[in-house]
């Protein structure tokens, strides 16, 4: 009979696309390739970096590029024989890390910017990944399997001081920090369903925000902390959710006929980013919180996944 543990594995490979082949490869410097491919439709007044993990077609892994939305361009930042996935930049841009399968199970790396060598900083024999550097800079939050069940660590942005935040018998994964790095938003279905949950980033003070029959998934704090988008299955589909801190309404924000899923703000709060899955077509897609207007702005790729958006 499969496990619990293996059914949520399986789960989030499927619902993420993730051809994962386990092979090991030598660190190698990246480099910033400019691709050639614009930004399909331009944001009014967007700024900053929208980085994302990318599978150019079914038989290629997951490689990590990032958009300027400033030039419109989109740049490559790794080419590897294994799979690179969940990236997330610092908020001064100066180090990136992200989750890679190049020895075998995935570990957290890290990767100075805007060229430098990829540096492993997990080593565990198990499944280590969604990495998100804390705002402040100083500590990467990440999921890792290592005591049979998902739980949520903190470590310093070199990899030392790793610390278990979470001891539930359950899965707790996607942690996101709120914009004063004193908090995480976090997913577990220590309950029953998966649901949405925060707490002080030294694992205390744990208060459950969600609570339906659904599955609610990939939390992300907004910009001004009021208010945290998230995904849910209501229906046959995820869609993005917002859940404001002050009074607990929730607003669904988008109707599709397409699974949503990697959602993340954009530096000033205007935009929420997300990936659309429909029918074998993978696209990025940017809402314009205020009104409503979605634009399509990354296409062609056989996969998008993991979303980031920095100044």
């Amino acid at each position: 009979m499969i496990s619990l543990k293996k059914m949520l594995r399986l789960m989030v490979l499927l619902e993420l696309g993730l051809a994962v082949i386990l092979t090991g490869c030598s660190q190698e410097k990246n480099q910033v390739v400019d691709i050639g491919i614009p930004v399909l439709e331009e944001l009014k007044n967007a700024k900053g970096k929208l980085v994302f993990a990318a599978q150019m077609d079914s038989k290629s892994m997951f490689d990590i590029f990032f958009m300027n939305m400033e030039n419109q361009k989109v740049y490559q930042l790794t080419k590897q024989a294994a799979a690179d996935i969940s990236p997330d930049f610092a908020a001064d841009s100066s180090l990136m890390v992200f989750s890679s399968n190049r020895f075998g199970t995935y570990d957290i790396f890290g990767m100075p910017l805007p060229e430098g060598e990829s540096q492993r900083l997990t080593t565990f024999q198990a499944e280590e990944t969604e990495p998100r550097i804390s705002p402040d800079g100083l500590q990467i939050a990440f999921q890792s399997d290592s005591s049979g069940d998902y739980d949520i660590l903190t470590m310093t942005r070199e990899g030392d001081a790793i610390e278990r935040l979470t001891i539930e018998d359950s899965q707790e994964t996607q942690a996101n920090w709120s914009p004063n790095s004193d908090q995480l938003t976090f997913v577990s279905d220590r309950g029953g369903d998966f649901e949405i949950f925060i707490m002080k980033s030294d694992g205390s003070a744990v208060k459950q925000l969600t609570s339906n029959t659904h599955y609610d998934a990939a939390p992300v704090w907004s910009p001004d902390g009021a208010t945290i988008a998230f995904i849910s299955k209501r229906d046959q589909h995820f869609q993005l959710f917002s859940y404001h801190l002050q009074g607990g309404a929730e607003q669904q924000l988008t109707e599709s006929s397409a699974t949503i899923h990697s959602p993340v703000w954009s530096p000033d709060g205007e935009y929420l980013a997300y990936v659309s899955d429909s029918e074998g077509v993978s696209q990025i897609h940017a809402l314009d919180v205020k009104t409503g207007e979605e634009y399509l702005i990354a296409s062609g790729y056989y996969k998008y996944a993991g979303l980031s958006w920095v100044e």
